[in-house]
């Protein structure tokens, strides 16, 4: 798919969101590919992330998949936009229950106002990446100076 990047700088900005981003440094989760409209993360497995039955949290799961997406997402905006999640869906295929995760965005469609993305997300489980989950998720283009003052 053709993107139209607006920020030829887009990497850079990224990566100094990510230094911003305390959740993120919390779990663990980094960020290994960043090209326009396609990111991926990775993030260790930790005991703080487990539920229950020592799985890796569903909500992690969900995360990662939100990170890979909104920030595909984010690689096609102006150096002065950001963008937020509006909606994310997420089918979760398979416990993950393996030593780290990785996540896998693109986006789908890139409009003016909402860009929507796909992601995918996998669990290391003896040296074979498997496929856990699912995800699809909507975009808003924001300005944070316009956000921070509602």
């Amino acid at each position: 798919m053709k993107y139209i990047v607006h920020n030829p700088d887009f990497k850079q900005n990224i990566i100094e969101h990510c230094t911003r981003q305390e959740f993120m440094k919390h779990i663990g989760c980094v960020l290994t590919v960043i090209e326009p409209g396609y990111v991926e993360a990775e993030m260790p497995r930790n005991t703080f992330l487990q539920q229950q039955m020592g799985l890796i949290h569903g909500g992690v799961i969900a995360t990662m998949a939100d990170v890979a997406a909104g920030f595909a997402a984010f690689t096609l905006v102006s150096a002065e936009q950001q963008t937020v999640t509006v909606e994310l869906k997420t089918s979760y295929l398979y416990p993950a229950n393996g030593t780290a995760l990785k996540s896998e965005g693109k986006v789908l469609k890139q409009g003016s106002s909402l860009i929507f993305s796909e992601a995918e997300v996998f669990s290391l489980e003896q040296d074979v990446w498997k496929l856990v989950a699912k995800c699809s998720g909507t975009f808003a283009i924001v300005t944070p100076a316009k956000v921070k003052s509602r």
